[in-house]
């Protein structure tokens, strides 16, 4: 699939998801996240980052390869692929036939396997809405394809900073190397090796200045 077409499709889904809601449709031009979100609580906050304690959740996720980058590459082809799992522009790609809910936002972080290429593998995640799936994975219905899996996640502490504008590499790389100078500096333990993970919440029309974005990296409790 070209990257136009992956593109288009992605839109697609977006428009789809949101039609069904008109007035949800409006307020996303403006950044308005009405989406369902995994549960926290926010445990410690500073002038660059705060520090959130997430619960347990039921993800349904993927993986692709790229040499450019988190957000670049194959990703659209693996949001599509997770999106077919909820029954976006298509029928629900599980087991029940099931349609889900979408749910923000939506993770990216690195996969940690080994590549075939120097390309680096990166996994993409939609969160299971809590509403529907109380008991996590196991009452959630498994996938039809085979390169997406169903699971847990168990609860996790994470530094998180915000920011606003369009889903570019170096706009993740810079925000999280603020974040992590300052979890140094406020002698916030976290493992330098640790992976960075992305969060986006908002469908592609939304304009830069009103985008929701995160980087995250796990903190010791």
């Amino acid at each position: 699939m070209s990257a136009s077409t992956t593109s288009s499709s992605r839109v697609g889904y977006w428009r789809r998801h949101s039609e069904e809601r008109p007035k949800e449709l409006m307020g996303s031009a403006f950044g308005r996240i009405t989406e369902e979100q995994p549960s926290y609580a926010t445990i410690r906050t500073a002038d660059e980052y705060e520090i959130r304690r997430y619960e347990p959740c039921c993800v349904i996720e993927t993986s692709y390869a790229s040499s450019a980058g988190m957000v670049s590459g194959d990703q659209g082809t693996s949001f599509m692929a997770l999106a077919r799992y909820i029954g976006v522009l298509s029928e629900p790609a599980n087991e029940r036939r099931e349609k889900i809910d979408m749910t923000a936002p939506v993770f990216m972080t690195t996969d940690g396997a080994a590549s075939d290429t120097d390309a680096i593998r990166y996994v993409m995640r939609f969160v299971l809405p809590k509403s529907m799936f109380a008991d996590g994975a196991k009452s959630a219905p498994a996938s039809t394809q085979e390169r997406v899996r169903v699971r847990d996640l168990e609860a996790r502490v994470v530094a998180v900073r915000r920011f606003s504008g369009r889903m570019r590499e170096e706009a993740v790389r810079a925000h999280a190397e603020i974040l992590r100078e300052a979890l140094r500096r406020d002698g916030v333990a976290f493992a330098e090796n640790a992976a960075s993970e992305y969060a986006g919440y908002n469908p592609p029309w939304t304009p830069g200045p009103f985008r929701t974005n995160e980087v995250m990296i796990e903190v010791s409790p």
